[in-house]
């Protein structure tokens, strides 16, 4: 491995964050890497490469969702990027996340295989073994080939064909034409991908994502107290999820909502949210603080560190990096107990109740003590040993060393 190519969909949120994280290790270990994004704004940095315009993005989306076929546009960007990869003698290439109208699926496929390049596919999502979905939702029609898809207009949306199938099969026959390749990802979505007719000849390896613990560590929160208007003697139940109001709400803040409600005329519990993007807050109970979006990582690591337990009750998630975040600052999660999410972190540090239960998130919450030192020792050292990107990085690279020599 010399050099390298890492391939996201964008340069923001947490897979952003781990292509760029890997992007710097590589860096400063001598290698020659170039992180190549689908979206965002066109960087200075001669190691970046945003690989297509807004406008293409946009015709990407819309082709997609009249036809079901995400992955198989944006091929002018593609071939183009193809050419660079040329000229940068690429000899390996890391996949983040490669879903999100802005890359030819079909094409990258076809040109790894051709140049015979070692490829590590991290399986962020469920993406990687479906026809279609990010996330199954517990359907399994990815068993036996897609089609007839039950979430057709979910992300990645389609509003008049289904084409799920032709996805389907176009990665069936991709996957069977790699030769150096392997595909990593969490536990849960190891075992969900062994299942898939997709994986039949493809090899696996576990890899729980990774975060900067150099930036998410416990912080002393007094001050964001005293800024927010909280007592220090209140119990703060935190969540850091984004919602506007929508009833697809697939990180499941309703859930949030409706569980501050039943403690509202309780003065021991305050609730506060990041990520609160409605206009509307009159739903909202007075025990509710609503945050906006934060990109401040910084700032992000304090309300990770303000709670005595943070909830996160979303329906749809592998690995959420907001939980590893919080466990990171040293406070303990929360969360349903269906897909990745049990997977999180062992008990006391991580407790898991029935989907969409409030009831029993309530019942969990009203036994909550305010953390000490202990549980934010304990937290902290659970997501160092497991969870920092510096291990998850050495990891990847390691992979490749073995891909080389098979």
């Amino acid at each position: 491995m010399k050099n390298v190519a890492i391939i996201n969909n964008g340069a923001k949120g947490s897979t952003g964050r781990i292509a760029i994280n890997l992007h710097n290790t590589l860096l400063s270990q001598g290698y020659s890497s170039k992180f190549c994004y689908g979206r965002g704004i066109l960087s200075d940095n001669d190691t970046w490469y945003l690989i297509q315009s807004s406008f293409d993005l946009k015709a990407h989306a819309f082709r997609s969702r009249l036809t079901g076929c995400q992955g198989f546009y944006s091929k002018k960007p593609t071939r183009k990027l193809l050419n660079m990869f040329d000229i940068w003698d690429i000899d390996t290439i890391f996949i983040v996340s490669i879903h999100g109208y802005y890359i030819c699926e079909e094409l990258l496929y076809k040109y790894v295989s051709y140049k015979n390049i070692s490829l590590v596919h991290t399986m962020i999502d469920e993406y990687a073994f479906t026809g279609k979905c990010a996330y199954t939702n517990g359907c399994k029609r990815y068993k036996i080939g897609c089609g007839n898809c039950p979430h057709k207009s979910e992300y990645p949306a389609s509003y008049l064909l289904d084409g799920s199938k032709k996805v389907y099969n176009m990665k069936q026959k991709a996957y069977a034409s790699l030769n150096h390749s392997l595909f990593v990802g969490p536990e849960f979505v190891v075992n969900q991908a062994k299942q898939s007719p997709l994986f039949k000849h493809i090899r696996t390896e576990i890899l729980d994502e990774a975060i900067d613990t150099s930036i998410y560590f416990p912080r002393d929160c007094s001050n964001l107290k005293k800024k927010l208007g909280i007592d220090e003697s209140k119990l703060i139940i935190t969540c850091v999820a984004p919602y506007n109001g929508e009833a697809s709400d697939r990180k499941g803040v309703r859930y949030f909502i409706e569980l501050a409600k039943t403690f509202e005329y309780n003065e021991r519990f305050v609730f506060v949210q990041v990520g609160f993007l409605d206009e509307d807050k009159s739903y909202l109970p007075s025990n509710y603080i609503p945050i906006g979006f934060l990109e401040d990582e910084d700032l992000l690591a304090y309300y990770f560190s303000l709670g005595d337990l943070f909830v996160f009750p979303s329906l749809q998630d592998t690995m959420p990096n907001a939980c590893l975040d919080s466990l990171a600052c040293g406070t303990p999660i929360l969360c349903f107990n269906i897909s990745g999410m049990p997977y999180l972190a062992d008990t006391p540090i991580g407790q898991y109740v029935t989907p969409r239960n409030v009831n029993e998130l309530h019942e969990v919450v009203s036994h909550t003590s305010k953390k000490d030192i202990n549980t934010i020792s304990k937290c902290r050292d659970y997501a160092m040993k497991r969870y920092d990107s510096t291990v998850y990085n050495n990891k990847l690279i390691n992979f490749v060393k073995q891909l080389n020599i098979l």
